[in-house]
């Protein structure tokens, strides 16, 4: 059951490692929706359209293909249609003739005639059309006259006829002048008239329809024919070097007479007709194929996206990044091969869009992970190289600067700085070029040795040369610098976080290096969970006090309980008190934890007081909470809560060494033996409790610590120095307990050497508030003293 709440657990919860790549993934892929919505707002507005149609131009040059050879242009370099000039008709009724002659398959004359002031030139050219019957299609041709206006050129019903008729319209031009797309047919009076290009691929009318026009054919391939030489062949008999024999055959003005040009990729200045013939080349070719801009978007994006799902590693993702960045060459030049129009300018778009979006949250971070003051690269840049580059071995360093933020108080705003370069360079003392990274009062660098040891006999090598001050600004400043380090055992961001941490419980004189501990995934994973689950632990009685009782050795009864928190988790069973208070401290919980404690204690000291027994409570008290008055209304709440008597609680200190101020201390616990609370000294003579607290807080109890209680009888030293104890408290008048007894054969000594009270497991185990009922209600003085 446990294990499989452990596996729960730690299944949602990722290595930093992966959270950190998880969020730059979701980073990456706003950027990828906010660069869409950006080009298909642009598409929407035709922003990149010029580049689109220069990008045509590439293509169209890229394809080169050759026409079909079925339509031939009949050129005159003169103008035919000329009123004034009715002698041309004459020329362009005889190469009609000679194009029936020579069988020709059909034939647009693209020229609108109108009537001129020769009737006979007139009805020479209206015989002409009328001969060739059905083959022959007029061209009228949408022009504009002003610019704005536009009118239907056509040819006089007198000249053609009952011949069909084809519209040609090219006034849609983009920004170069070129027309891309052409309609299939046009709206005449109402009625829908094919267009010139469409009735040369032989391809019906479809209204409202357009199709693109493909410019890749070269122009130079389109079979081109004088119209000069064409009319005079019939009369002369001569041969012709273009075939015509039922070919298509476009008869129109070159590009030389003035209104007959029209610009189109590969050739500026072609004549009007090119258009349309490129227009019929690409129908009977099937070329008229678009890739539209969101197509191509969407094309682009998905690969971007499946290129970010996929490769995780930073160099991985800029060689897709690099692979979709050439697609757009090769999908502008393939399309070109096989006729296929692509609007690639928007996945351009799209793509400089999230370059840009990337680049500036580069710069942006780049300029994050800088120390503005020092120029350094900060703590997360280390984290983040040794994450880019897969280093998982070796050690990372994290040097605290003591006393830095006085220094920077007295230090000059140019000289701050400076100071810390000054430290950088005594670490590069061995190595010149080793990276340094700066945050706070933290220097950091990784140490590629995977020896420990070696590592931190370098280190105590580098304390030395720090002993010297460092002269800054004029000044000479002291230097004390302490060391954590970390192994990175595959997770450097982890690892760094432990090397920070450990480095913040160092501390010059005890402790200037400090090794951050090891642990299995599991185990960490708990500790991450644990803060997070005290309070719940305490709502479900998982967290609850168990009670040791106190012995009077003059009487042989019990006069007090010390209250003990424990805490038994479902899924890991008892955690250790030292750990998890621990954590509360660290979390800030410490207060809330206290007063649950010191309620269920009043609680069940007010249960002891009726059934009779009015025996004394102690709970414990974290010196941390030592700094504010807050501790006695804490106290004072919790006394008038439960109605427990004060003079029945103790309240016992542990580890005095941390109280920051004794002068405040002394005014807290003052204020709280005001109440009437007493107040005791826990583990006198060991590390924390020292006699400077002793003297100068107020205390009414000490408790000799039980490294000295449990070598009383074998070891004189311990013997001596739980007599003076006892002797010292006789003398203020203050009570002495000795705990951890665990030897009965003990007490005799203790009480030779003039101690009041004391607890252990010679007499009793912590014990459950039930229990300590039938041991209570069922234990008589005697019996005790039986025991003893």
């Amino acid at each position: 059951m446990g294990d499989k709440r452990i596996s729960n657990l730690a299944g949602p919860i990722m290595t930093h490692g992966r959270l950190l790549f998880r969020g730059r993934l979701i980073e990456r892929l706003r950027h990828v929706l906010w660069a869409g919505l950006i080009s298909l707002a642009m598409y929407a507005v035709f922003l990149f359209q010029p580049i689109d149609q220069f990008l045509w131009l590439v293509q169209s040059r890229a394809a080169d293909r050759s026409p079909t050879g079925d339509v031939v242009f009949v050129a005159s370099d003169e103008a035919l249609n000329d009123p004034d000039a009715p002698e041309k008709r004459y020329e362009v009724a005889a190469a009609l003739d000679e194009l029936d002659r020579r069988g020709v398959g059909k034939v647009f004359l693209d020229v609108s005639f109108a009537e001129s002031a020769d009737p006979d030139a007139d009805k020479r050219l209206a015989r002409a059309i009328a001969d060739l019957g059905p083959r022959i299609t007029l061209v009228d041709r949408v022009v504009e006259e002003t610019g704005v206006d536009e009118f239907l050129r056509t040819t006089s019903p007198a000249i053609g006829g009952t011949a069909a008729h084809v519209v040609s319209d090219q006034t849609d031009r983009n920004w170069l002048g070129f027309a891309w797309e052409l309609h299939y047919a046009y709206d005449v009076n109402g009625k829908p008239v094919r267009s010139f290009g469409a009735a040369i691929a032989g391809v019906e009318a479809r209204p409202k329809a357009t199709f693109s026009v493909d410019y890749g054919f070269a122009p130079d391939r389109i079979p081109v024919l004088s119209i000069a030489t064409l009319s005079k062949s019939g009369t002369e008999g001569a041969d012709i070097p273009v075939e015509l024999t039922g070919k298509t055959v476009v008869v129109g003005h070159s590009g030389r007479v003035t209104g007959s040009q029209q610009a189109m990729p590969r050739k500026i200045d072609a004549a009007a007709s090119y258009v349309d013939i490129y227009a019929g080349e690409s129908l009977k070719a099937g070329y008229t194929g678009n890739l539209r801009g969101p197509m191509v978007l969407s094309l682009f994006a998905s690969l971007l996206l499946i290129a970010l799902l996929v490769c995780r590693p930073r160099k991985h993702r800029w060689i897709a990044y690099s692979g979709i960045a050439l697609l757009a060459p090769v999908l502008l030049f393939a399309s070109a091969k096989i006729g296929v129009r692509v609007e690639l300018s928007y996945a351009l778009g799209f793509l400089v869009v999230y370059a840009a979006f990337r680049s500036r949250m580069r710069w942006k971070r780049r300029v994050e992970m800088v120390n503005p003051e020092t120029g350094l690269p900060k703590l997360r840049a280390l984290e983040a190289r040794l994450v880019r580059d897969s280093i998982g071995n070796g050690h990372i360093v994290i040097a605290k600067i003591q006393n830095y933020e006085r220094v920077l108080k007295t230090l000059r705003a140019d000289d701050k700085g400076s100071y810390v370069l000054k430290l950088v360079d005594r670490l590069r003392a061995a190595d010149p070029n080793l990276a340094v990274y700066s945050e706070g009062h933290n220097l950091g660098w990784h140490v590629a040795s995977d020896e420990t040891d070696a590592v931190v006999e370098h280190l105590e090598g580098l304390r030395a040369i720090f002993a010297a001050p460092v002269q800054v600004g004029g000044f000479s400043v002291d230097v004390g610098i302490t060391f954590g380090v970390a192994s990175i055992e595959g997770d450097p961001p982890g690892r760094l976080a432990a090397a920070v941490a450990a480095a913040e419980e160092t501390s010059e004189a005890h402790n200037p290096i400090a090794i951050a501990e090891t642990g299995s995934e599991t185990d960490l994973l708990w500790d991450i969970s644990l803060r997070a689950r005290i309070d719940e632990a305490m709502e479900a009685g998982e967290i609850y006090c168990v009670y040791q009782p106190k012995i009077d050795l003059a009487s042989k009864s019990m006069v007090g309980v010390e209250a003990l928190v424990r805490w038994h988790d479902p899924a890991r069973g008892f955690i250790s008190p030292l750990h998890f208070i621990q954590q509360c401290e660290k979390a800030g919980r410490m207060e809330h934890l206290t007063r649950y404690v010191l309620q269920s204690a009043c609680s069940a000291g007010q249960l002891l007081h009726f059934r009779g027994r009015t025996i004394s409570m102690s709970v414990n008290i974290s010196a941390t909470l030592l700094g504010d008055m807050r501790v006695v209304g804490l106290v004072r709440n919790v006394l008038q809560a439960t109605r427990f008597d004060p003079q029945y609680l103790t309240l016992e200190i542990t580890e005095t060494a941390r109280i920051s101020d004794h002068n405040v201390a002394s005014s807290i616990l003052q204020e709280l033996r005001s109440i009437g609370v007493r107040i005791a000294m826990d583990d006198f003579g060991v590390g924390a409790a020292s006699y400077e607290a002793f003297y100068e807080l107020p205390f009414d109890e000490i408790k000799i610590d039980r490294l000295f209680i449990t070598n009383i009888a074998k070891d004189p030293k311990a013997r001596a120095i739980v007599s003076s104890i006892a002797a010292m408290g006789r003398e203020a008048r203050i009570t002495v307990v000795a705990e951890g007894l665990e030897n009965p054969q003990d007490i005799a000594l203790l009480e030779h050497v003039g101690c009041q009270q004391v607890q252990g497991f010679a007499f009793s185990r912590p014990l459950s508030l039930s229990n300590l009922l039938e041991y209570q209600d069922f234990t008589s003085d005697r019996a005790i003293a039986n025991m003893v």
